[in-house]
């Protein structure tokens, strides 16, 4: 038999239990050592926090000891690559760059101060633009031509070079733009597609009757069409007159300033405009380009026309000023600057806060309400403000997310005495008109949409596709109208009776509003009220805006105001932040930062939150696709 006594204690196979069980002292309390892990603990991030200063810091100053200074040629042709709309904040870079840190973004603001500095600066010779086919805001497409004008009187040449002017169809706007410029060139094999405006809209009544589903909307008043897609099989008396009246007003604003400054075709461009379409000979003979020819051929004209002088693109030459103007500014012992708080307003309007996702999952931008007004009430609480400015790119949403961020424009002019602006963009009607009816005084583009002063709200009833499929619906309620709200029925007499009645509600909130903001009487209102939408350039005439202008007309009444030279001696600051602070400190790091799966979770719930407590009530004009 073989002796296994050898292996106890050297293996795990073979370890007998110990001949009394080993008890555990109890743990004693020390009060002092938590104390001293939870200063251990506060060291560790103080310290981590000092470290990363540390790391920024030598980045920073390594970055602009190597390219933080951009060095200008002294004779140079400033060039633009434009495509599609350029955005007027720069988003997490603005963070960036106060560190020095990251590639400076070029917004639409920066772009038009540096056209405006290059008419002056003796530096620049001539200006090119290249843009790309489609997704331009008109709104841009007025500010960036009239700078392009502006440049043109200082006496120095401008290009601009295209593929095809609308080559997916619809170039008019892109047109409009290159009609300011000295030179137009296009590709051979190009088109100039300048046919006018068109407007469409689906009509889903009599398909949604087919299944069963009937949609139930009310709308005060009868140009309040938001959700007439659904409630009808055709376009409305109503309807028809406002959407042609904004075509026709759009389609001035741009035909007239063409045949202004492109004189060659003043007289024929009418005809033009009704063929729509026109080849490249074709548009070379007919004068709307000067030049059938490729960009490379433009460059090489460019270096003979200018020998001496380099392409820089626009946004070097910002960089290169905004280094000059802080050097300037050093020099000369720091020149005192008013701070203006430009507080953005973009997309849908609605309540709660946490950033400018759909709660529908939708790829859109949310303006969520409690942001906005706590941006409003912190920036009107700081004395270094000297006023607040709403940039408004909203077509409406929520009327009591409306009346938030109104509240807070009240408060701010009435109990700090700080003076709001409104800068309208693209879109501002609506709730987004609800918002800024209180402002000291409003400035619109001429092809602003705004106005749309009305409401609409209802539901979808399904109870016909349930009967359809054999699906049966029962429930449990206390309260004579507590379905109201359910998808599966359809109202009751008494339950639209109530509805109605919050409908007629807000839409007297809403003509008092206007009334009390824009010194009217309510009769006043209602006359040019009734949902009905309006150009910037009508809604001035009508009393509902002030000035024609963008952001940096409203910019340099405030410097006015302020007593200084010109807006470029504002301090202007971008609020609320739309930047996760982590995201800003992974781009520094160099890593990403996904915290999407939180993000989807949320929205999630907040979709379900919505479909089942939420009121269908919108102050959103939900206008055709107007392209051109």
């Amino acid at each position: 038999m073989t002796d296994h006594r050898w292996l106890r204690g050297r293996t795990i196979v073979y370890n007998p239990a110990p001949s009394s069980p080993v008890v555990p002292k109890p743990k004693r309390f020390h009060f002092g050592k938590i104390i001293w892990t939870a200063l251990k603990k506060t060291c560790m991030v103080i310290g981590a926090i000092v470290l990363i200063s540390a790391v920024l810091g030598v980045i920073s100053a390594s970055r602009s000891s190597r390219d933080a200074v951009p060095v200008m040629p002294k004779s140079v042709v400033l060039g633009l690559d434009m495509n599609g709309s350029i955005p007027e904040e720069s988003g997490t870079s603005q963070y960036l760059e106060l560190l020095n840190l990251g590639d400076k973004t070029l917004t639409f603001y920066k772009l038009l101060d540096a056209l405006e500095s290059a008419a002056k600066d003796d530096r620049v010779k001539a200006l090119v633009f290249r843009v790309s086919d489609g997704g331009y805001n008109i709104t841009q497409l007025q500010e960036l031509r009239e700078a392009v004008l502006n440049f043109k009187k200082s006496g120095k040449k401008t290009y601009i070079y295209s593929e095809s002017y609308g080559g997916s169809g619809y170039g008019l706007g892109l047109y409009y733009l290159a009609s300011a410029f000295d030179e137009i060139w296009m590709q051979p094999v190009g088109v100039v597609a300048i046919g006018g405006i068109n407007a469409e809209m689906p009509f889903f009544k009599d398909v949604m009757a087919k299944y069963g589903v009937e949609a139930q909307f009310f709308q005060r008043k009868e140009y309040k069409n938001a959700m007439e897609h659904l409630t009808s099989n055709k376009m409305s008396p109503a309807s028809r007159e406002e959407t042609q009246g904004l075509i026709d007003t759009l389609a001035k604003q741009l035909v007239e300033p063409i045949k202004a400054d492109r004189q060659k075709i003043s007289k024929t461009f009418d005809g033009l405009l009704n063929l729509g379409l026109i080849t490249d000979e074709a548009a070379l003979k007919d004068g709307l380009i000067d030049r059938a020819g490729y960009e490379d051929e433009l460059f090489a004209m460019l270096r003979d026309s200018y020998k001496s002088s380099k392409t820089v693109s626009a946004d070097y030459y910002a960089s290169a000023l905004a280094h000059e103007m802080s050097r300037a500014d050093l020099l000369g012992g720091g020149e005192s600057k008013a701070s203006v708080a430009v507080i953005h307003v973009d997309g849908m309007i609605v309540s709660g806060s946490g950033g400018k996702s759909s709660p529908y999952g939708l790829e859109e931008d949310m303006a969520t309400a409690d942001d906005i007004a706590d941006a409003i009430i912190d920036a009107a609480k700081d004395k270094k403000y000297k006023a607040i400015v709403l940039r408004v790119n909203s077509p409406g949403g929520s009327p009591s997310a409306s009346e938030t961020i109104a509240r807070a424009v009240t408060w701010a002019m009435t109990e700090k005495k700080k003076p709001v602006y409104v800068s309208m963009g693209a879109l501002a009607a609506s709730g987004g008109y609800w918002i800024s009816a209180g402002a000291t005084k409003i400035y619109a583009q001429d092809a602003t949409l705004t106005g749309s002063i009305g409401v609409v709200g209802g539901k979808v009833n399904l109870q016909g596709l349930w009967d359809k499929y054999d699906v049966h619906w029962e429930s449990v309620s206390y309260g004579q109208n507590s379905g109201m709200m359910s998808m599966n029925t359809p109202f009751s007499a008494s339950e639209q009776k109530q509805f109605e009645l919050t409908l007629d509600n807000v839409y007297d909130h809403f003509i008092s509003r206007v009334s009390k903001g824009r010194h009217m009487t309510p009769a006043q209102v209602e006359s040019i009220a009734k949902g009905h939408v309006w150009t910037g350039q009508e809604a001035k005439v009508k009393g509902l805006v002030d000035e024609i202008g963008g952001l940096n007309d409203v910019l340099d009444q405030i410097a006015r105001d302020n007593q200084l030279a010109s807006r470029a001696q504002l301090s202007v600051v971008h609020l609320p932040s739309e930047d996760d602070p982590f995201a800003v400190l992974f781009s520094l790091l160099g890593v990403s930062s996904d915290l999407s799966l939180p993000q989807k979770v949320g929205a999630a719930l907040s979709t379900v939150r919505i479909m089942h407590s939420s009121p269908r009530l919108v102050l959103d004009p939900s206008l055709p696709d107007l392209r051109g």
